[in-house]
């Protein structure tokens, strides 16, 4: 490494200092972390205040393991608690998991991953005063800012703090989240191909934490990621099942290098270039599919659901009535109601138009096609309904 970052020994103790905590638990993450700096070192053009802002990322996850843990040891009952037969909404992104995920989160049977717990989980959030949680107080805070300085994100992505939400900082605690809003494309590289069992049992540890005050016990979790490990799920959530979203990917993948690229600096997007991106993003998603497709033969259709992005665009609450039945759960007369309102609110360009073009990013939509060739003729994707592709 050239100096620019910490050592791993240094932010430990940095982080054992700050909280007079000392047990990180399982050593696993400290794979991730080397990893990680390693490749912000070598794949990151950060100037100095991205280097920092990176690093007081690392720094919060470290501190928030410590006192996971701390908690957990504090109360050793709540890492026996049951989590009940826990849904996944995945596939790639921009396939209407955000949408689908933020109106299954209305309905209170389900317990959403809200981003403002995931970003500091303890204390564990209390139902009876979550509303006024200074930490939620504080998102909501955070994300009016983001979209009064930039109001194109409202088209890009639906910002809501009490709907379930990609657990990139849970999985960050193991530093084994997929974590794009970085271009660390060696990360990325060897974290698709990585062994994420211990990395999900850790999950749920954090999961029953934050269930322990604030039920219920029914996880809905929301993460186009999960399809590169859907197997590996299964050892700490052995009843899980899953929503598998479907969207022609010669839109999906251009919109997510679209989307992901808004994330990063300008400067940096400079420096990198946005056909670097969109060549890395697409080849990040297609090993991502590659390896969904396999789990899913090794699994069994029984886990999972298929939801057609156009239909779910036309019709939602018709393709909600059959994700309900499929779980055995009756739709209730005052979640329809929820849904149909969130859906008038949140109805397509009520917040503008994202707008992208594969050629922007160095791809065209036939390669993506042709790339993508064993996933359209798998039958997954309804091709009449995505206008015969």
């Amino acid at each position: 490494m050239s100096g620019d970052y910490p050592t791993v020994a240094d932010l430990l103790g940095r982080a054992v200092q700050r909280t007079g905590l000392d047990d990180f638990g399982a050593s696993d993450f400290r794979e991730g972390l080397e990893v990680m700096l390693d490749s912000l070192d070598a794949d990151a053009p950060y100037g100095p205040t991205d280097r920092a802002a990176a690093v007081a990322l690392i720094e919060r996850r470290l501190d928030n393991r410590l006192r996971v843990e701390a908690w957990l040891t504090a109360h050793p009952e709540a890492a026996y608690a049951p989590i009940v037969e826990p849904v996944s909404i995945v596939g790639l992104p921009r396939t209407g998991t955000t949408a689908l995920g933020n109106m299954m989160s209305l309905d209170t049977r389900f317990r959403p991953l809200r981003p403002w717990e995931q970003e500091q989980p303890c204390p564990p959030p209390r139902l009876e005063d979550e509303a006024v949680d200074p930490r939620r107080l504080a998102y909501i805070e955070r994300i009016d800012a983001l979209l009064r300085d930039d109001p194109t994100q409202a088209a890009m992505h639906i910002w809501e703090p009490d709907a379930t939400m990609e657990d990139t900082e849970i999985l960050g605690l193991s530093f084994r989240s997929q974590q794009m809003t970085m271009p660390i494309w060696s990360y990325h590289a060897w974290w698709r191909r990585g062994d994420m069992r211990e990395t999900f049992r850790h999950h749920a540890r954090v999961a029953r934490l934050l269930q322990a005050h604030r039920p219920p016990n029914r996880w809905l979790f929301k993460a186009p990621h999960h399809k590169f490990h859907l197997d590996h799920m299964l050892d700490a959530y052995p009843d899980i099942r899953f929503v598998f979203t479907h969207r022609d990917p010669a839109k999906a993948v251009p919109s997510y290098a679209s989307f992901v690229t808004s994330l990063f600096p300008a400067d940096v997007v400079r420096r990198i270039g946005k056909e670097k991106i969109g060549r890395e993003i697409h080849g990040h998603l297609l090993t991502g599919m590659h390896q969904a497709m396999a789990a899913r033969e090794a699994l069994g259709p029984d886990r999972f659901f298929d939801v057609q992005h156009t239909e779910f665009v036309r019709q939602p609450l018709v393709v909600l009535d059959r994700v309900y039945d499929w779980l055995g759960l009756p739709l209730r007369d005052e979640t329809r109601r929820a849904f149909a309102a969130w859906r008038e609110k949140h109805s397509s360009g009520s917040h503008g138009t994202h707008r992208y073009t594969a050629e922007k990013f160095g791809l065209r939509t036939e390669q993506i096609r042709e790339d993508y060739d064993d996933y359209l003729r798998s039958g997954l994707l309804d091709d009449a309904a995505e206008g015969g592709l």
